[in-house]
């Protein structure tokens, strides 16, 4: 709960937990048959689920590999969307997004890049197009820093740079104490 994520949003996510690395034969899931068995790390689950159907699963490692973050293969590899509201706040991580939609979801959407340095994929460049304002809460770090050009240059001025006030990212804000709909609320102020 340290991330802001209560039992309702958990939940809500439908995220879980997958005790032990599992190669599964790809069929089981509805995947075209291939040679190498389907690869589902041990970790935390994040499935993204859009109207009942599940679009991706990224499954958060805990070991010390150097790939912390795995889309299981048959995924979409698109940013998670969570809301179709006019005023966007983009965030790093998929953990940012599901906290900042039960706290702010009736105020703005929340988009997950996954990376500080993916680009939005077509649908969601048209939803930034048509946005009213984009927060742009990516984590408060030098690599964050860098991109604020490109987004600013590719969407114009209702890109607004907007980091939390503690910490590097909206679940180390909330664990400092931070309010997040408040922080959202004076990032729509003009």
């Amino acid at each position: 709960m340290g991330r802001g994520l209560t039992p309702e949003s958990i939940e809500a996510a439908r995220l879980g937990f997958n005790t032990e690395d599992q190669r599964i034969d790809r069929s089981a899931w509805g995947l075209p048959p291939e040679e190498k068995p389907l690869w589902i790390p041990a970790g935390l689950v994040i499935p993204w689920n859009v109207g009942g159907d599940v679009h991706r699963i990224r499954i958060r490692r805990m070991d010390d590999s150097d790939c912390r973050y795995v889309i299981v293969s048959g995924s979409t590899k698109q940013p998670m969307r969570l809301g179709r509201l006019n005023k966007v706040i983009l965030v790093e991580s998929d953990l940012d997004a599901i906290l900042v939609n039960p706290k702010a979801g009736d105020l703005v959407t929340a988009i997950s890049l996954g990376s500080v340095s993916l680009r939005p994929d077509t649908e969601t460049h048209e939803r930034l197009k048509a946005a009213e304002l984009i927060l742009l809460a990516l984590d408060a770090d030098a690599a964050a820093s860098g991109q604020v050009s490109w987004w600013a240059g590719r969407y114009g001025a209702k890109v607004k740079r907007w980091p939390v006030p503690v910490g590097k990212d909206p679940g180390e804000a909330f664990a400092a104490g931070v309010d997040i709909r408040a922080w959202i609320l004076a990032g729509m102020e003009d």
